[in-house]
């Protein structure tokens, strides 16, 4: 792996928020191969839980120190993406125990909504066998840490390059959705 050595000669507020930017960049560097590695090895069926796929370059404001989340869009996020409906996707990454699912009315009443001679509601009460976990995103992040770091890396290798100018005004922007 490539070491960067970081000489400090300017210890102001812009060198320091110069790094923060570039650190950000660096994550936002490596959080693109991990999503586009994830999306190509998550099982598709309907295609949502591929878009769902997302990582996140934040800057911590408490301790200025960058750091990336990766993980899943929340339903409502999807929902502005045009995707009606979709399943949780922790489920398929931590599994689920077996558990009993039961319509509103039933578990108020314990009748079904509506009571007919000759109509029957089905799935009133349904018994969900649960799901294996399958580590898929843990475990592509855990296989490909060296891919990302050398993205990283490269984009970190400017930091050699950079001079701060007195008087430098620098925008670290907000937190950012890597596709």
């Amino acid at each position: 792996m490539n070491q960067t050595s970081v000489e400090f000669i300017d210890t102001s507020q812009e060198s320091i928020k110069m790094m923060q930017k570039l650190s950000k960049q660096a994550l936002k560097d490596g959080g693109k191969v991990v999503t586009q590695i994830l999306r190509e090895t998550v099982p598709e069926r309907t295609g949502s839980l591929k878009k769902a796929i997302v990582a996140w370059a934040k800057i911590d404001r408490k301790t200025g120190q960058p750091y990336m989340d990766i993980g899943y869009r929340s339903r409502t996020q999807m929902r502005k993406r045009g995707f009606k409906f979709i399943v949780n996707p922790t489920w398929f990454e931590f599994g689920v125990k077996p558990h009993v699912i039961m319509t509103k009315e039933y578990k108020e009443t314990g009748h079904s909504s509506y009571q007919l001679e000759y109509k029957q509601k089905f799935g009133v009460i349904v018994q969900h066998p649960g799901m294996p976990a399958k580590n898929f995103l843990r475990n592509t992040v855990y296989n490909n840490v060296n891919e990302i770091r050398a993205a990283q890396t490269n984009s970190l290798a400017q930091l050699n390059n950079i001079q701060i100018i007195k008087g430098m005004s620098i925008d670290l922007g907000e937190d950012e959705e890597i596709e």
